[in-house]
């Protein structure tokens, strides 16, 4: 745990939006996962939530995390400004060029591999039981409902799933898609929401059965 705060930094050099206590609580979920864990992110844009993430694992030595993103900048109304101005920045530099250099930088290349595309387009094929799903992609409504259905199958009984930008607050329109998914949750008997930090929640799919 002491060398948490390395990947804190390294995460804080790359442009994103998990900062502070939600990217020290993401890291901190992502490492008390058991040995081979297998981590899917859902929006990985340049890597830093998959630092976070894939770092965890390298301290912990074992797992792997899976980014899946079209690295082509595209997602919600909302975001897609904010995105194409963060890449106008680099050039000409295409997005997943950028994605991996900043995970070599971090020393992480070996813990991540990238499923490019939607998550719809990256869970063909998929055959893994997953220990976390962090999901940080398209926060539609619509993006995030077809990402959740995609992927929440494959989310072992007692599995974590995170929301990013799922706190109560006021939303940009057709930005609220996570937090309408926290709403589903909460009301529904699957899962039991674990800890909330920021504007990121911390779900447990319950584990009171075989699926």
């Amino acid at each position: 745990m002491e060398r948490i705060p390395t990947y804190l930094r390294l995460s804080e050099r790359v442009p994103g939006w998990t900062r502070g206590g939600e990217a020290q609580a993401l890291i901190e979920t992502a490492f008390a996962l058991p040995g081979r864990a297998v981590i899917v992110e859902i929006g990985a844009f340049l890597g830093s939530g998959s630092i976070l993430l894939a770092g965890a694992r390298k301290l912990r030595r074992s797992g792997h995390v899976h980014c899946v993103d079209p690295f082509d900048g595209s997602g919600d109304a909302f975001s897609v400004p904010h995105y194409t101005n963060i890449l106008a920045g680099y050039g000409q530099i295409p997005q997943l060029e950028l994605f991996r250099l900043h995970l070599r930088q971090a020393g992480l290349a070996n813990w991540v591999s990238t499923r490019h595309g939607t998550a719809e387009q990256a869970v063909v094929g998929w055959s893994t039981p997953v220990d976390m799903i962090f999901m940080d992609a398209d926060q539609s409504s619509g993006g995030v409902h077809s990402a959740y259905h995609a992927w929440e199958p494959w989310l072992k009984l007692d599995g974590v799933l995170a929301l990013h930008n799922s706190n109560p607050r006021e939303y940009a329109p057709e930005h609220d898609g996570h937090f309408r998914l926290r709403q589903l949750l909460e009301a529904g008997s699957d899962y039991v929401l674990t800890r909330e930090v920021d504007s990121t929640t911390f779900f447990r799919k319950k584990g009171d059965g075989a699926r």
